[in-house]
């Protein structure tokens, strides 16, 4: 297979398309990869980086140079790709666009894409940005998804099948399952949220969202918006019925379990350290977190 390289020249991609690719994105062979970017750099008329970066680090490095000679980027991965850019570039200056090559591609959902790649990209071509807002985590991480709770375990359950071979929704499903038996036990947790405060006795979960869904077309908070300038709140503390209940819903009409608040602030004491879900990749583990508005940080192609 011919490998693009990770940088540009330094005038290369000035006034144009920038397509960057992670090649450690999705399940589908390298070859079909490549001949799917090779369709979609010909509809964006884009040069395609990033194929022969080796690490997370240096991914990133790639997409500061990249956005820094480009007027859009438009990255080809997950959700986790799409998320290690939005921390490594300037979002100050840069316009991002997501083209779905991931697994789970909750922002496919989001973004309300159908059809092709080939078909995605022309739709690109055909949108507008827009001022999207985002979430910081903690001051260390910029995200549009978070969670604390069985999301993060199931997280680390799913990396688990993932290193034994086990790819996509069957991957995905063995994690929850595992976590609802045998990984994840509920914690007392108390949630401020714009200063009112509720606490739980047994916190299954408390998702953050700037967007409705999750991974696998999972609508799990269905008043979250990109651009409404809140934060999006949604509380799981009545058993894994309620659990249940808000996978059957949001795998079909949109979730209707949990207690819903918006707000621009929210703050989770827990009595005992969980790990924190961001944007379907695992975080780091505490007992205290924070997250706050950052409105229209993301400029957004869709």
């Amino acid at each position: 297979m011919k490998v693009m390289r990770p940088s540009p020249p330094a005038d290369a991609a000035t006034g144009r398309i920038a397509l960057l690719a992670n090649p450690a994105s999705g399940s589908l062979p390298p070859n079909r990869r490549y001949a799917a970017l090779k369709r979609a750099a010909a509809v964006l008329r884009a040069q395609v980086y990033g194929l022969d970066t080796a690490t997370a680090q240096e991914f990133a490095q790639c997409a500061r140079d990249t956005a820094s000679r480009c007027d859009l980027l438009v990255v080809a991965g997950g959700d986790g790709s799409f998320s290690l850019v939005i921390n490594a570039v300037d979002l100050s200056t840069a316009t991002l666009a997501f083209l779905p090559f991931g697994t789970g591609n909750a922002l496919s959902h989001a973004l309300g894409y159908r059809g092709s790649i080939e078909e995605i990209a022309a739709r690109l071509l055909a949108g507008r940005p827009r001022n999207c807002d985002l979430i910081d985590c903690d001051g260390r991480t910029t995200a549009f998804m978070v969670s604390l709770g069985i999301d993060g375990c199931a997280i680390e359950w799913y990396e688990r099948y993932k290193r034994r071979g086990y790819r996509g929704l069957n991957a995905h499903l063995r994690a929850g399952l595992s976590a609802l038996v045998s990984g994840y036990r509920p914690v007392g947790a108390r949630i401020d949220v714009d200063g009112a405060v509720r606490r739980v006795r047994r916190l299954y979960s408390l998702m953050v969202m700037k967007q409705p869904f999750f991974g696998m077309g999972l609508e799990v908070v269905p008043r979250a918006r990109w651009d409404d300038g809140r934060l999006h709140t949604q509380t799981f503390a009545t058993g894994y019925l309620g659990l249940a209940a808000g996978l059957i819903t949001g795998f079909t009409i949109g979730n209707r379990s949990g207690a819903y608040r918006p707000g621009r602030r929210v703050h989770a004491a827990l009595d005992a350290p969980r790990s924190l879900q961001i944007d379907g990749e695992v975080g780091w583990r505490s007992d205290r977190f924070d997250f706050r508005l950052l409105p229209g940080a993301l400029r957004l192609r869709f």
